[in-house]
């Protein structure tokens, strides 16, 4: 953030360089102009190109202002709803999408599933390799989640091991097979026989029953496919 603030007051600074570049040209162009005769011989019409050049100046100061203040929204914005290492949304950002999803599932019964996931053994991961090559796999994990999902899919870093996946109008049936995808696209065989993994459940909304059944519903199945010694995929159905 202090290194937005700090680009921003450079190009404040080079910006008004620039103007001041501008105006000096122009200032020079007249030089050999008397300007308090011009204004006492009411000749003001030779005036208009210095006026229409200090106008140009603030209007393309005030722009690059407004330009600059709607990029640093935006990059706030995205800090805020961001997760740090995995550029994924964070918990909090995806909570308030699913609370509108949740909205209008009730209005007009359009369904939706969610899939959690959980990385198998990353604690061995980071006691074996560091805690940089555990962060690294974070990382590969949540770019595989966003090459396999759908466009419309939303996927957010839930807690340290554990990611969100939100799929707007989908059915249970599809969404278990996207689901064995994503497991057999993360397995691999790491170093010293350790193998990295993901366990997953899935979960559909169900009339009659709320947005926190729902997530503790998937939590549930994430919890039995955990307990059946990860890298595999549990459901409802």
């Amino acid at each position: 953030m202090s290194r937005f603030k700090a680009q921003q007051k450079r190009k404040a600074f080079s910006d008004i360089v620039v103007i001041v570049l501008f105006n000096i040209l122009f200032w020079v162009f007249f030089r050999n102009k008397d300007l308090f005769e011009l204004l006492q011989g009411y000749q003001l019409d030779i005036l208009i190109p210095l006026v229409f050049t200090l106008l140009i100046s603030l209007l393309y100061y005030s722009m690059r202002r407004w330009h600059e203040s709607v990029k640093f929204t935006t990059f706030a914005e995205r800090r805020v709803s961001t997760d740090a290492l995995t550029k994924l949304y964070n918990r909090r950002a995806l909570e308030s999408k699913l609370l509108l999803e949740w909205q209008r599932f009730v209005r007009y019964k359009e369904s939706f599933c969610l899939i959690m996931i959980h990385i198998d053994d990353l604690k061995l991961i980071n006691n074996s390799f560091g805690y940089q090559e555990g962060d690294r796999i974070i990382i590969e994990v949540s770019e595989k989640l966003l090459r396999n999902t759908r466009k419309t899919d939303f996927c957010a870093r839930w807690s340290g091991a554990d990611f969100l996946i939100f799929c707007p109008v989908s059915e249970l049936t599809p969404i278990i097979a996207l689901a064995e995808r994503l497991r057999a696209d993360v397995y691999c065989l790491l170093k010293d026989g350790v193998e990295l993994s993901v366990s997953l459940g899935v979960s559909q909304a169900e009339k009659h029953k709320s947005l926190d059944e729902l997530l503790k519903k998937v939590e549930l199945q994430l919890y039995k496919a955990k307990k059946t010694e990860g890298n595999c995929v549990v459901s409802a159905l």
